[in-house]
């Protein structure tokens, strides 16, 4: 039995992106009716923002905290130790501006911390979670795949480099995009994502 982290990173709840996830999802809970599956929407948790007083607690050992220093850090600890539980996440994020909503850079804040899912050696950085397939669907207006506007692209390249520093090299996408482009094939291009998003649920 695996325990699987659906991470969705879209406010509005009938979105694109939320679609092709409650699709996955309905598609691998037939094929993996055993397995667990955990749905964290990072619109509707509080998710903590990695300011000064998290920083400076970071840097103090446990017994030198405060009460209100030792609950910042429970805060994000629970995050980082609910992803390193996960034997396999997926995360549901459209691209706004080029990049990730803010609730899913602030939320990879909390699992990529030194010490506990990355180390720094002489060498270099070292990944501490062992590895874990990782699904990305992915919603963007526009089309940025195989074009001169792929440089524009920063999400997809940040979060596998964030695989990467973690130690994780399983990394898949499910790109849904040109959805606004072109309206005028949206409902064809929606669809496409569909199905693949069911097909890969089998083998996932």
């Amino acid at each position: 039995m695996a325990n699987v982290l659906a991470i969705m990173a879209n406010p509005r709840k009938n979105s694109h992106t939320m679609q092709i996830m409650h699709s996955f999802l309905k598609a691998y809970r037939n094929y993996n009716p055993i397995d667990t599956i955990t749905e964290l929407n990072l619109y509707e948790t509080q998710i903590p923002v990695i300011n000064t007083a998290v920083l400076e607690a970071w840097n103090k050992a446990k017994e030198q905290l405060t009460v209100e220093e030792k609950a910042l850090v429970d805060k994000v600890d629970h995050f980082t130790s609910q992803f390193l539980e996960a034997d396999k996440v997926v995360i549901a994020a459209p691209m706004w501006n080029l990049q990730f909503p803010p609730m899913l850079t602030a939320y990879i804040a909390n699992i990529t911390v030194a010490g506990k899912t990355f180390k720094y050696t002489e060498t270099g950085w070292e990944g501490l979670v062992p590895n874990k397939p990782v699904l990305l669907i992915h919603v963007r207006g526009g089309v940025f795949s195989d074009c001169p506007a792929q440089a524009y692209d920063h999400a997809i390249p940040y979060l596998k480099s964030v695989c990467n520093l973690l130690g994780i090299s399983d990394f898949k996408t499910i790109i849904c995009e040109g959805i606004e482009a072109y309206p005028n094939k949206s409902k064809e291009i929606l669809e496409q994502a569909v199905l693949e998003a069911t097909q890969l649920a089998e083998v996932f």
